[in-house]
């Protein structure tokens, strides 16, 4: 009897299952595809552990599809399937713009310099291989990297940034639903569709190996879903907190940049959620919260982990000042080249970055998106009241783009979810001021509608003209060079890897490399394409040669490398630079030469610098300048001063002999002595400050060598002349300690000694 219960439950087992899957299917769409890529680039990372590479992607692409599964199956809401209209107004244009420069292999800088690297070494395992010495500029999460370097080697290098394009589709079909409620019409809101998406920053990424734009779709997906949870009938109400989460989660790993737009709409789903006109009752909280944390962890959580263990920070390089790595210096990691400065164009900005194309990115061109979608946002708050999904729409413009301001540098390629969000609201409000006209008549609604969608149009025209002359690599596109465009297109399907490109003479010579020196500024992707088996030293990032720990690293992998061969790549116009930083890194060239490289274009082959390179035991030597040069952890930097007999009174000018003690409490060993100069050597020292002010009047005055070398927790007496001002008055003298040519104690946190003197005429 039990055993026919049981055949009968599970034969009935059977076709449910069979439905649910169905069920998961139908409601699956266009961008769900896409998903499961997602999917498959973090659940890499969990297989890290394992060494065996095919066993690894078994396991990801197993574990991918049964959270795929759980994704489907959950969804609020069927989509739909994108109909001809769609297709025809927002995807050929896209695809035209895919295709004016699609011919043209990409050598965008940030692709060159280390999204190559990191794509080809997360599809083998860990983002660094052994032996390899930091050859990007930062360990950045490769997710989206893997996610290109699959399309990369399954469609060949040209057509592999298809999934930008992807991308963008994913994206206008989400603005599609977003923008339901305020358009009916399908070919009208085909249309306004595709204003959203003329916005040149996102489009000059479209056929780019730059991942900026595959984050976009998944933070418009979670804003979608934002506004869906106060909407009544909503399937699957209590894990839209948990979905969102997982979104954002995933944007964040995906460029940890969009955790300043993501936060705005991580706070709007925790207060529709818990506090909203359809929350979620209290007893369900625990469960929900516990639910989102975790989703929003999983994405993010093995790469943060495999951070830490490289670096000492789980999220290197960016606020080290918390973390502390002994791999970088301690500041924020972020580069301040680009966006405001001060507190109150901090708050400008958004509107401010229109007239400041130069320092919002390195193209310098700006058609003002986000600017006009900032002033509409706040337009839309006064104006409808009454729009529940306007207001949110327009909280969450605002918000966003105040913080990637303040917190995203308000850079460009960080700002390009607010873009599109930007086109979305443009729509929204210029339709809701158009709703409450009965009839057509010259009221302040339809002057206030024609304004904004007069400034729309002319923003998209200007994108549109944007994109037809730049993009990231500023390729040509098929007008300028039909020629060329053909010619190169015989290569489409044919270019997955770069070994096809090359002869046997030029194959033999970058097979020979058994480690690469990375000493030019856009070849450690070159270099992993034309060998991948060679690990990588990064000689030219400064900040890893910054610290102590980054310079013993480094020779400990010189060292490990012992005899074998190394080569080093470099752009012609930057041999010399090369050359030079070589020497400094304890290096020596021993020959040069200049080589062609077909890089996936056998018309256009670029010419490059060949070292061929050799440690020179001496200038890697304990002793040398190599490592005096380097300054401690900011811990060691600590010291306790004191003197028995503090000056109350100087005459002006007069020159006295104060005595102080002096204590390491650090853990490095200060040098007494380190070169014949001076350099390099920690040596007592004095400033005068202004007594009223405190600001500094003289910090040139006093110097003292230590007698002998000050191990931690030892301590010495020390003499330290000072010159009083000749000015009488109030003043403070100051006491520190200063590492020659590196820098002053108190920079790095130590305490001073303050003495109060009173300098007499």
């Amino acid at each position: 009897m039990m055993g026919t219960l049981d055949a009968t439950t599970t034969a009935a087992e059977g076709p449910r299952a069979h439905l649910r899957v169905r069920g998961a299917l139908r409601r699956a769409d266009f961008g769900d595809a896409l998903v499961f890529l997602y999917l498959l680039t973090f659940a890499r990372q969990y297989f890290w552990v394992v060494e065996h590479n095919a066993a690894a992607w078994i396991l990801s692409v197993a574990l991918s599809a049964l959270a795929w599964y759980a994704y489907a199956a959950t969804k609020p809401s069927e989509s739909g399937r994108a109909g001809r209209q769609f297709w025809l107004v927002v995807g050929l244009p896209l695809l035209f713009i895919y295709a004016l420069r699609a011919a043209f292999p990409d050598t965008s800088f940030d692709v060159l310099n280390y999204r190559l690297l990191h794509g080809e070494r997360s599809l083998a395992g860990m983002l660094y291989a052994p032996g390899d010495f930091f050859p990007t500029p930062a360990p950045y999460n490769p997710a989206p990297d893997t996610l290109t370097a699959l399309a990369r080697h399954l469609l060949g290098y040209r057509l592999g940034t298809i999934v930008n394009l992807f991308a963008a589709l994913w994206a206008a079909r989400i603005a599609d639903r977003i923008l339901r409620p305020f358009v009916e019409g399908v070919w009208t809101r085909a249309a306004c569709v595709l204003l959203v998406l003329m916005a040149e920053h996102a489009l000059f990424e479209i056929n780019n190996y730059m991942t900026d734009l595959l984050a976009v779709p998944l933070l418009l997906e979670a804003t979608y879903l934002i506004l869906l949870m106060d909407d009544e009938g909503v399937a699957a109400r209590r894990t839209l907190p948990a979905r969102i989460a997982f979104l954002l989660g995933a944007a964040v790993a995906f460029k940890l940049t969009n955790a300043v737009v993501a936060l705005p709409l991580a706070l709007a789903c925790a207060y529709r959620a818990l506090w909203g006109r359809r929350r979620l009752a209290p007893k369900e909280w625990p469960k929900a919260v516990g639910l989102a944390l975790a989703a929003f962890v999983a994405p993010l959580l093995p790469f943060s982990i495999y951070l830490y263990k490289l670096t000492g920070s789980p999220v290197f390089p960016v606020f080290n000042g918390l973390f502390k790595s002994p791999f970088w210096p301690e500041n924020s990691g972020w580069d301040t080249r680009w966006g405001p400065t001060g507190v109150w164009e901090k708050l400008a900005w958004p509107v401010v970055a229109f007239f400041e194309p130069s320092r919002h990115s390195e193209l310098a061109v700006y058609s003002g998106r986000l600017s006009l979608g900032f002033v509409a946002a706040i337009c839309g708050l006064i104006i409808a009241r009454g729009d529940r999904r306007l207001r949110m729409l327009c909280v969450l413009m605002l918000s966003g783009s105040l913080l990637w301001s303040i917190a995203g540098m308000g850079y460009s390629r960080y700002g390009l979810f607010l873009e599109l969000l930007s086109g979305v609201v443009l729509v929204a409000l210029v339709l809701v001021l158009l709703r409450g006209v009965a009839r057509p008549s010259l009221s302040w609604r339809t002057v206030a509608a024609a304004l904004l969608s007069a400034a729309l149009f002319a923003q998209a025209a200007l994108a549109a003209s944007y994109v037809s002359t730049h993009e990231w690599s500023m390729r040509p596109t098929f007008f300028k060079n039909p020629r060329a465009y053909f010619a190169e297109g015989r290569e489409f399907l044919r270019d997955r890897s770069l070994d096809g490109f090359l002869s046997t003479g030029q194959a033999a010579v970058f097979d020979g490399a058994e480690v690469w020196i990375e000493s030019g500024m856009k070849t450690s992707g070159i270099e992993v394409l034309l060998n991948d088996r060679a690990p990588v030293v990064g000689a030219r990032h400064e900040e890893y040669f910054a610290t102590r720990a980054g310079r013993e690293l480094y020779v400990k992998t010189i060292r490990a490398a012992g005899a074998k061969r190394m080569l080093s790549l470099s752009f012609p116009e930057e041999a010399d630079a090369a050359r030079s930083l070589l020497e400094s890194r304890g290096l020596q060239v021993v020959r040069a030469r200049a080589v062609p490289v077909p890089f996936f274009s056998r018309l256009s082959p670029t010419t490059l610098m060949l070292f061929e390179v050799s440690p020179r035991a001496a200038s890697l030597d304990a002793s040398g300048d190599f490592w005096a040069g380097a300054p401690f952890p900011a811990r060691d930097y600590r010291a306790e001063i004191s003197t028995a007999a503090p000056p109350s009174k100087l005459k002006a000018g007069e020159k006295a002999s104060l005595q102080f003690r002096i204590r390491n409490l650090g853990g490095s060993v200060w040098p007494a002595r380190a070169r014949d100069d001076g350099r390099f050597q920690v040596n007592l020292a004095n400033r005068w400050l202004d007594a009223a002010s405190l600001k500094m009047l003289d910090d040139m005055d006093g110097r003292t060598a230590m007698l002998r070398d000050l191990a931690p927790g030892e301590e010495s007496a020390m003499a330290l002349v000072v010159n009083a001002p000749e000015t009488p008055g109030e003043y403070v003298l100051e006491i520190d300690l200063v590492h020659e040519g590196v820098a002053w104690f108190h920079e790095k946190g130590s305490q001073t000694l303050k003495l109060r003197v009173s300098v007499e005429p």
